[in-house]
């Protein structure tokens, strides 16, 4: 019998179990960090169900049937999808190629896929973004070029809760810059860096010639995969070169750099695919047929 399932604000309680059930199986889409998680719950509405061995998302923004594809051993999953199921028709949000294959072998022929290429994250491969060896890379090398020579001295710190107050107010010139009500991400940002120790994350601070120009903060997902969550910077030519000294800061254990996704803007992603990613992860939506 489908079990009975309670969703909850995601608080920073949930840390320990989000991260433990999120590692011991694998799960390495950045959406599913705690930092991420918490960062994002109010913009995206999410409330959390932890059940022994899984735990899945309500994503209430997207609907009242909308939930993040769940994480925990197989049978878990499917208890908590059978639940689902009886309650309604649900829709799953962020599946891999290998969660859509596990919703077709459980449940033939009963969901609806439809590939969300908006929502592809971008893995880059550290060490060929710090040498960017090649024609390849020649643009951006150029771009890395001409950031770093719009200040003449650059000072780099780590960032850390001594120093998010500057963050903050980096965050709030950028936001400023874009629209009179601020960008899309303007919540889950600060919530990110008044957080910042809390959940664990790690990033950088950046002056030019002595003015706090820009910040980089984000979460290992794993030792080996560092996901940039928030990146703003106040002059658009120092970008490129922002993320390459991101990327030599870097723990020398760390191999790959997640960008996330592009959102479908056209901008971004002509900016993304410039930078020459070694992966773009599909993603997948499911929807329970009627």
């Amino acid at each position: 019998m489908p079990q009975s399932l309670t969703f909850e604000p995601i608080t920073l309680l949930h840390k320990e179990q989000i991260e433990s059930l999120r590692k011991k199986y694998g799960n390495t889409l950045y959406l599913y960090t705690f930092s991420s998680l918490f960062s994002w719950k109010e913009d995206e509405k999410y409330e959390i169900c932890i059940c022994d061995d899984a735990f899945i998302v309500k994503n209430g923004a997207e609907g009242d049937n909308a939930y993040l594809f769940p994480c925990g051993s197989d049978s878990k999953k499917k208890e908590l999808i059978d639940s689902l199921i009886e309650r309604g028709k649900p829709e799953f949000f962020c599946l891999t190629d290998k969660d859509r294959s596990f919703l077709e072998k459980e449940y033939p022929n009963l969901f609806d896929f439809t590939d969300c290429r908006n929502e592809y994250p971008y893995l880059y491969d550290k060490n060929a973004q710090i040498e960017m060896r090649g024609k390849t890379y020649k643009s951006l090398r150029h771009q890395v070029n001409t950031g770093k020579a719009v200040a003449k001295k650059w000072c780099i710190e780590p960032l850390s809760d001594n120093n998010k107050d500057r963050a903050l107010a980096v965050n709030a010139q950028w936001a400023k810059s874009k629209a009179a009500d601020g960008p899309a991400d303007l919540i889950a940002a600060n919530t990110a860096l008044n957080n910042f120790s809390k959940l664990s994350m790690w990033g950088l601070l950046f002056q030019a010639d002595g003015r706090d120009v820009a910040y980089i903060a984000g979460s290992f997902v794993t030792p080996e995969i560092f996901d940039i969550s928030f990146c703003k910077v106040l002059d658009n030519r120092c970008d490129c070169y922002i993320k390459w000294a991101l990327y030599c800061a870097l723990p020398q254990e760390t191999k790959t750099v997640d960008s996330e996704e592009d959102m479908g803007i056209e901008g971004l992603r002509r900016h993304k695919l410039l930078r020459q990613p070694k992966e773009l992860v599909r993603i997948w939506k499911g929807s329970l047929k009627v």
